[in-house]
């Protein structure tokens, strides 16, 4: 009936009409379809959007030009081929979903997003629209899609979502607070951001300060709190911006009072608002620690004016006190006119207060010495015996006349440490002083050596030099004021000399030797003292010395050894030239820059390259370097000679391969002991 309807109301449009008009009126009706069908076709083929008709089993029918550039395939090849063959594979279930919908007549449309694979490989994000179209008889016949290129709204999505998880992590992982802060109509200010650690900086919940930027002015110093307050003021018109430092205290309820630091910069947004981004920190750690620095500088500094005071003070009066102490000799000893007894013992009173007083001066110079760093150690292996035996010689006239008796159990000559062998003496010689002044009559103080085997961390073996008594001892209180300056532990209130210093010297001097002293006491039994020192090598047969580093001795043709010396000052080739006169089965060959000491090594093969560090054409580290790349001088020592004695430089020199490090001035016994070591020709002297 629609349809007898339909042709009856196309029939009547032509009722009354002649052919001819008939004819007209048809044209004008396909014109005016033609040109719909061409609107269409340009909607069609030149939409910014991608545009399908699509069959039901997904194969394309016909794509537009925006869909053809959307993937890189053409018309052709598009319309060979299915929807979910251009579908990121990820995506295929939402594209069978899509048609599922549709073909079940849940829905007539269906939206989704989804990725293309371009030709080239990338993925393209699309907003996909596909409508199912019927034909007359209520049956589905094809899809109608719609696709819009999102690929690049999705790009600015995760570069957002990117730049909220970096400002996210720098919230927690900066230290301090981050934030941004604008003012309203009424010009308050308000937090725009402000990250995590604002309930660790505050002790109050982000969401409280968010809401309310003056919530956080509770927890500031009452005398920051007006600062503070200006901080959050709006800028005034026509003012220039600048950069804002600020710092102010703030009182938290666990943390006490704390220093914080900040910095925040002006930004004129494009609304034209004016917002302040900035960072606020703790700095209470590092206030204190600068704090700290200038109380120990200014320490440091009154110690080192107390200490050139005192050191100054010493020598000028070292030279009366040798006036006075020098009459006072000549009068005790003058036989032309001696004195009475009378005036005998005033002038040995005068002599023994003025001993006691040098002795004093000398003691003061030495720990102010010590404490400002001036006291030069000469370290060396030093033999304990000998040194032992020296203190003991030095002190017996003094046990002598107190009545003690001096026992030596020391220990076998060979027995080395490693000190300044002068400063050595002066501990030990000061322990037994001790030992027999404050010991009982008839008293002994007995010495001996120990050894100490090799101890961790650093694998270092000791060797004690033990000061034992037989006198009055100590309390626990009293050993623990031990090394006091000026406290003589009660000493004070007895006839007995002293200056309470003596032992503070020689803990600071054993210190500096890398040592330590160990101290037993009891009272009423004893004291002992026991001085450990790094333990040296030895040359007769005890602890072994290490071996010198490079491979056999070469000898020289003659039957010698040859020592090649690179050095281009005349005057210290001839100083070496005559030191190693002292050793006659040496050869010395010497080359005057770093080519000619190539040459020379490779022709003769010494035994021993002694190697100026500053040449004329190379230093010492590069012709080292050139050296090792001989397989001749495989294993040959290399002995680096130079002013610069920084331990830098040596550190450096003894990790390019120089086996020795000797500085100039020359020491001569370090010379010689270094080519013995280095190559065994002192029993060829």
């Amino acid at each position: 009936m629609d349809s007898n309807a339909s042709s009856g109301t196309v029939v009547d449009a032509f009722d009354g009409l002649s052919p001819s008009q008939r004819i007209a009126r048809l044209e004008a009706l396909l014109r005016q379809s033609r040109a719909e069908t061409q609107r269409f076709r340009d909607c069609f083929e030149l939409g910014d959007h991608g545009q399908a008709l699509v069959g039901l089993d997904g194969r394309f029918l016909e794509v537009n030009p925006a869909l053809c550039a959307m993937t890189g395939l053409s018309r052709e090849q598009l319309c060979q081929r299915t929807c979910l063959e251009i579908t990121h594979p990820d995506d295929l279930e939402t594209c069978r979903a899509a048609v599922r919908a549709l073909a079940g007549g849940a829905q007539t449309t269906f939206r989704t997003e989804k990725r293309y694979l371009h030709v080239d490989g990338h993925a393209v994000h699309v907003h996909v629209t596909l409508t199912l179209a019927r034909d007359a008889q209520g049956e589905p016949s094809h899809f109608v899609a719609l696709m819009q290129d999102v690929t690049a709204r999705k790009a600015s999505e995760r570069a957002l979502v990117e730049r909220e998880a970096l400002l996210s992590s720098m919230g927690k992982f900066v230290p301090g607070i981050i934030h941004k802060i604008g003012f309203g109509p009424d010009g308050r200010a308000r937090f725009m951001y402000i990250s995590d650690r604002a309930l660790e900086m505050f002790e109050l919940p982000s969401e409280v300060m968010a809401n309310d930027y003056y919530a956080h002015h509770v927890r500031v110093h009452p005398e920051d709190l007006k600062y503070a307050e200006r901080l959050g003021q709006p800028p005034k018109l026509g003012q220039p911006l600048h950069p804002v430092d600020f710092e102010y205290r703030v009182l938290l309820p666990t943390k006490g009072l704390r220093h914080y630091r900040g910095r925040a910069l002006p930004v004129i947004e494009a609304d034209g608002q004016v917002v302040w981004y900035g960072h606020t920190a703790d700095v209470t750690d590092q206030k204190l620690l600068q704090e700290a620095r200038v109380a120990t500088r200014a320490a440091e500094d009154a110690n080192r004016a107390k200490s050139e005071f005192l050191s100054r003070m010493s020598h000028e009066l070292r030279t009366p006190l040798n006036a006075v102490i020098g009459f006072a000799q000549l009068l005790r000893l003058d036989r032309a006119q001696p004195l009475a007894d009378s005036q005998r013992n005033k002038v040995d009173l005068i002599e023994r207060a003025g001993a006691h007083l040098l002795d004093v001066i000398s003691d003061v110079l030495d720990l102010s010495r010590i404490e400002v760093g001036g006291l030069p150690l000469a370290m060396e292996d030093v033999p304990a015996r000998q040194v032992m035996d020296e203190a003991l010689n030095l002190v017996e006239s003094m046990a002598r006349e107190a009545g003690i008796r001096l026992v030596s159990e020391v220990g076998p000559a060979k027995w080395r440490v490693h000190a300044d062998r002068l400063r050595l003496r002066q501990i030990l010689v000061n322990l037994l002083s001790n030992a027999v002044k404050y010991n009982n009559p008839g008293g002994e103080v007995t010495v001996r050596l120990r050894q100490q085997p090799a101890q961790p961390p650093d694998g270092t073996a000791l060797l004690g030099l033990e000061v034992q008594d037989s006198g009055i001892g100590m309390t626990p209180d009293q050993q623990a004021h031990l090394f006091e300056s000026f406290n003589r532990l009660g000493a004070e209130r007895t006839a007995i000399e002293g200056t309470g210093i003596g032992l503070v010297i020689v803990h600071r001097l054993v210190e500096l030797m890398q040592g330590h002293i160990d101290v037993r006491s009891e009272p009423g039994v004893g004291s002992c003292f026991t001085v450990w020192l790094p333990t040296a090598c030895d040359d007769d047969g005890g602890e072994a010395c290490p071996p010198a580093a490079g491979g056999p001795m070469l000898e020289a043709p003659h039957g010698g050894l040859t020592v090649l010396y690179a050095e281009d000052n005349e005057v210290n080739i001839d100083l070496i030239r005559r030191v190693l006169e002292l050793r006659p089965a040496c050869r010395l060959l010497v080359a005057r820059n770093g080519a000619e000491a190539v040459a020379l090594a490779t022709a003769s093969r010494p035994g021993l390259l002694l190697l100026d560090m500053h040449l004329g054409d190379m230093d010492g580290f590069e012709l080292v370097k050139r050296l090792a790349a001989i397989p001749a001088l495989k294993g040959v020592p290399r002995v680096a000679f130079s002013a610069d004695a920084m331990s830098e430089q040596i550190d450096k020199a003894k990790a390019s391969g120089f086996t020795a490090y000797l500085t100039k001035p020359l020491d001569v016994v370090a010379l010689l002991r270094c080519v013995d070591e280095h190559t065994g020709v002192a029993g060829m002297a």
